[in-house]
């Protein structure tokens, strides 16, 4: 059941990027909201980070700095 959740949500993430990235073209994002599409993107990319190590050694702990990246301090 687990596996499909995780296939499900990157399936997600995936499709909803796609919807939305295109509808960006010709918008200029102010300083304020490049900072919080950065800070998110980093959330994400430490949490694929996490997904892989899970799948490739069954570990699944969260460190203290994932902790904080996914809590979004």
């Amino acid at each position: 059941m687990e596996f499909l959740d995780l296939v499900t949500a990157c399936h997600a993430f995936v499709a909803a990027a796609g919807r939305v990235v295109p509808g960006m073209r010709d918008r200029q994002l102010g300083d304020d909201e490049r900072t919080i599409v950065h800070e998110n993107v980093a959330r994400v990319r430490a949490t694929l980070d996490w997904i892989e190590t899970a799948v490739d050694t069954g570990r699944v702990d969260v460190d203290g700095e994932l902790a904080r990246l996914l809590q979004g301090e």
